[in-house]
């Protein structure tokens, strides 16, 4: 059963994130979370280092993995391996909902946590997304990158932009949203 702070509620679009299971329930092996969305989406990325898995439990999503694009029903399992560009997206008029793994968690906890909870107080765009400095923070710790332009070109630009953003108080984790 989750506690009330491993729920984040998005009032003005009804989309809710629900943790799951938590590096700490796992042996540290993985992170869960249940997605319904509606307009919540990243820009297309790359992990470098972590493995995602999304399953498709309602509606229809529109995913991207590399160069290839199709649409993904109920009962279907995507697998986003490490290093490979990747996107993923409510397709249609109806809410999403989908649970995603993450293996290895690294600080990805604090990643959504942090994404989630700056969602939810208005500090991010119509989808869900920080702002450029608050993105390079989690960017750098988190080692993600936007998928297209090649990864040694960004990491000095996230790096100068992440110290940066520190410098004015940006950060990756924010006890208001991680308890």
């Amino acid at each position: 059963m989750t506690k009330s702070r491993d729920v984040f509620e998005i009032p003005h679009t009804g989309e809710k994130f629900t943790f799951t299971k938590r590096p700490a329930d796992t042996n540290g092996e993985l992170l869960e979370i249940e997605f319904l969305v509606k307009q919540f989406f990243p820009p297309a990325h790359i992990h470098a280092d972590l493995e995602e898995r999304v399953e498709v439990l309602e509606g229809r999503a529109r995913v991207r993995v590399g160069s290839k694009e199709w649409t993904a029903g109920p009962g279907e399992t995507v697998v986003f391996p490490a290093g490979t560009a990747h996107g993923f997206r409510a397709e249609g008029d109806e809410m999403l909902r989908f649970r995603c793994e993450i293996v290895p968690p690294r600080e990805m906890e604090s990643l959504f946590e942090t994404t989630f909870g700056r969602y939810r107080d208005g500090k991010a765009d119509k989808h869900g997304q920080p702002n450029v400095l608050q993105s390079a923070v989690l960017a750098h710790e988190n080692r993600g990158y936007l998928a297209g332009p090649p990864i040694w070109l960004q990491k000095p630009g996230i790096a100068a932009l992440a110290f940066i953003a520190r410098r004015l108080g940006y950060k990756s984790r924010y006890e208001k949203y991680s308890g």
